[in-house]
């Protein structure tokens, strides 16, 4: 990103202010696989959208493994096709998860906790159709990455707060954002940013259309 020296202060100072208005809880690990699926289910929504996304698959599926070999109409019919991206994100799931079935002869990825973490991170991102968000947050939530899962959304406010160019995209707001800040600021970052983008900026516009 251009000008990065001049948007790390700005970066800073946003982020003293997150931290101070929306105190983050304890991060809680997620199983890797599970953690793929549910950010899936939640980038450019709600994390209550996402919650719904994933009961319905695990109502409906007995393991991970049936939701891999079910058909990408199969699951996107469970799901209902009013959910955002809907095609997009089966596929994903879908393709991921026979991707790493027929790299790791299994249907797991704890040969990844053997690893470093940037090679980690580089097995994720060669998983085909994934969104940066997805493997940031598998690296965040199951293997204690310096990562920073983002969406346009989370974006967007970036840009309207001038924390990035206007012109960033996805990967190098994720970039910009991990190479200045430490670990678990990002995590705190990441969940103050969730909150505004899906739920105070939803309550606002709720007040405003009443």
């Amino acid at each position: 990103m251009k000008n990065a020296t001049k948007y790390a202060d700005t970066l800073r100072s946003f982020c003293r202010k997150m931290f101070r208005d929306h105190k983050a809880p304890p991060k809680e690990p997620q199983p890797a696989l599970r953690a793929l699926v549910r950010a899936a289910m939640s980038y450019d929504v709600s994390d209550h959208k996402a919650d719904d996304g994933m009961k319905a698959i695990e109502r409906e599926f007995v393991d991970l493994n049936e939701l891999r070999v079910a058909t990408e109409l199969e699951v996107q019919e469970m799901l209902g096709q009013r959910y955002p991206k809907i095609e997009e994100r089966v596929t994903m799931i879908t393709q991921a998860l026979n991707n790493i079935f027929e790299r790791e002869h299994t249907l797991s990825l704890d040969r990844l906790k053997q690893i470093s973490r940037r090679d980690a991170r580089q097995f994720l991102r060669e998983l085909p159709e994934i969104h940066p968000f997805v493997e940031a947050y598998v690296m965040m939530f199951a293997f204690d990455g310096h990562t920073f899962p983002v969406d346009e959304s989370m974006l967007e406010l970036l840009r309207d707060e001038d924390v990035v160019e206007e012109s960033t995209n996805l990967e190098d707001a994720q970039k910009f954002i991990e190479h200045h800040l430490k670990q678990e600021e990002c995590y705190e970052l990441f969940w103050a940013l969730r909150q505004i983008a899906y739920e105070e900026r939803k309550t606002t516009k709720k007040k405003a259309k009443a």
